[in-house]
């Protein structure tokens, strides 16, 4: 009997593994977009020139990257041009359009007191 329970668990997961593997594959083909430019940028306190990690940056109100320990970040945009922001708690969210000119910005926050 264990034999039989293990066989058609071994059975389920295999079927379930190669589902999976098609649709992954299905998806990556219908959602797949190509990189139009890549933007590097630095979040930083406007009053103190400090460095922000842990800040959220958005694509057109998408999150797509929190900045590092060096308050760097990095965003792949698929399009010439795109609405990003950056927000942080403490601190108000700041906003901007990138063009396809700008490959590397600074993004400078206001601290809320």
């Amino acid at each position: 009997m264990k034999t039989i329970i293990s066989i058609l668990t071994v059975s389920l997961l295999t079927i379930n593994a190669m589902a999976g593997i098609d649709d992954t594959k299905k998806g990556n083909a219908e959602n797949s977009s190509h990189t139009f430019m890549v933007v590097k940028g630095k979040v930083v306190d406007k009053s103190t020139g400090e460095a922000l990690a842990g800040v959220s940056v958005k694509l057109d109100d998408r999150t797509v990257a929190y900045t590092d320990f060096d308050g760097n970040f990095t965003v792949e945009l698929t399009q010439p041009s795109a609405k990003i922001s950056a927000s942080l708690i403490s601190y108000a969210t700041a906003e901007l359009e990138i063009k396809n000119q700008n490959k590397s910005i600074t993004i400078e926050l206001n601290s809320v007191e």
